[in-house]
């Protein structure tokens, strides 16, 4: 019993001085609230492009939702009724859809950076975009 005491309490040490460490060593990622502090710091965005982004950000955010909100009705409809045709095309329908109004969000975001920095962030952005597959939350970083 005293050993298996003894090797309870170093496998908890050891997890976590492997978590500890592992903070240390790799922050924490970004998280959607601070996508603005990125794009300025990433992007170096003026505090005027800045505003335009954030202004642009907070804009999009609930067209976002409300597509997410309906491509998730789709696919618990899909679920209960698997095959349907109808279902199978809006559900394409509105993931097309979503992908090119959230190009178009982008695309406008990059107008407020410098060219080469605008270039530089639709080549990042872009390719995630046409591959997302909307089974979670999107994330420009």
């Amino acid at each position: 019993m005293k050993r298996l005491l003894m090797l309870l309490a170093v496998v908890v040490l050891v997890g976590a001085g492997s978590y500890g460490a592992a903070r240390l060593l790799w922050p924490a990622p970004p998280t959607d609230e601070d996508l603005v502090a990125w794009l300025r710091r990433e992007f170096d965005l003026t505090t005027k492009q800045a505003a335009a982004v954030e202004k642009l950000h907070r804009d999009y955010l609930p067209v976002c939702s409300n597509h997410c909100a309906i491509i998730v009705a789709t696919r618990e409809k899909l679920a209960e009724k698997p095959g349907d045709a109808a279902l199978l095309a809006e559900a394409l329908r509105l993931k097309k859809a979503c992908q090119q109004i959230t190009l178009a969000h982008v695309r406008e975001v990059a107008t407020h950076m410098s060219a080469e920095e605008g270039r530089r962030f639709l080549s990042l952005v872009e390719p995630r975009i046409t591959r997302h597959d909307h089974q979670g939350v999107f994330g420009l970083k």
